[in-house]
């Protein structure tokens, strides 16, 4: 059976109210028939921008919703999924409000802006829903922290194996235990040009691994210390890409509810 998720919950529930809400905004500009081009100033226009607005203003009333721990206005996987079929059913209903007129006006910059909103949440429901533990913050079932406790007692084996060995291969494994998991304030963003426990794993490779055992004890658990960063680091770098997108997102969802009152205010009083 196939695990629900926010896209499916409820079997479909919201998918299908979008769905109507997106149909019967297709229905009503096909039959319409105004004296002019279609436009958002006809009165299926006003009715369209309506309906957009109010989705508007609730999709961003999600934030709140999700801050709110206590409330009793249902659950918030419930919100975050009515939040992602509503944002697209707002892709028709706001296309079909503006009747296909753009221009060099405060009306078309909201309209960019909704748009930039509506793909950009896209754009993260995908992140979010091909790396589920960005949401739980879980790597194979453990916590960051969980990770680093991992981390850290691979440090302690590798040193102990190491005093049975020369001071380069001492010095090689400190390297190794004391290089930040990412460098600078962008490391989070890309893979490391250089890693100590990389090296660490080259250069007792070169040492031989037919030799010593101890080098080959070594040798295996930097291997895992190498691949437990990687897996920390893969998840961290994915974390900094959404936690990028947010800082566009929520900005631009702000721009789009201020352009937006422009919007409305522009066509009440000056037109």
């Amino acid at each position: 059976m196939t695990q629900e998720n926010v896209l499916t919950l409820h079997g479909f529930r919201y998918f299908r109210w979008s769905l109507l809400l997106s149909v019967a905004a297709i229905v009503a500009y096909l039959l319409d028939d105004p004296p002019v081009a279609p436009y958002g100033g006809t009165w299926l226009g006003y009715t369209l921008g309506t309906v957009g607005a109010l989705i508007i203003v609730w999709l961003i009333l999600f934030g709140a919703r999700k801050r709110a721990y206590r409330s009793n206005l249902g659950s918030l996987r419930g919100w975050l999924s009515a939040h992602i079929w509503l944002g697209i059913a707002l892709l028709v209903i706001g296309t079909l409000h503006t009747g296909f007129q753009f221009g060099w006006n405060i009306h078309t910059i909201a309209y960019i802006l909704m748009l930039l909103v509506i793909f950009s949440g896209i754009w993260g429901v995908t992140v979010y829903l091909r790396n589920p533990a960005l949401l739980s913050e879980m790597i194979g079932g453990k916590s960051l922290q969980q990770h680093g406790v991992v981390l850290a007692e691979l440090d302690a084996e590798s040193r102990n194996l190491a005093q049975k060995l020369g001071p380069d291969v001492q010095q090689l494994i400190e390297a190794s235990a004391r290089a930040p998991i990412v460098g600078g304030v962008f490391g989070r963003f890309a893979a490391p040009a250089s890693c100590a426990t990389a090296n660490a794993v080259t250069q007792l490779q070169q040492i031989g691994l037919s030799g010593d055992k101890a080098i080959r004890n070594l040798y295996a658990v930097q291997v895992r210390r190498q691949q437990q960063l990687e897996r920390i680091r893969g998840f961290l770098r994915l974390k900094a890409w959404t936690d990028l997108w947010l800082l566009i997102h929520v900005p631009v969802s702000i721009g789009l509810l201020a352009t937006l009152t422009a919007h409305i205010v522009s066509v009440f009083f000056y037109w």
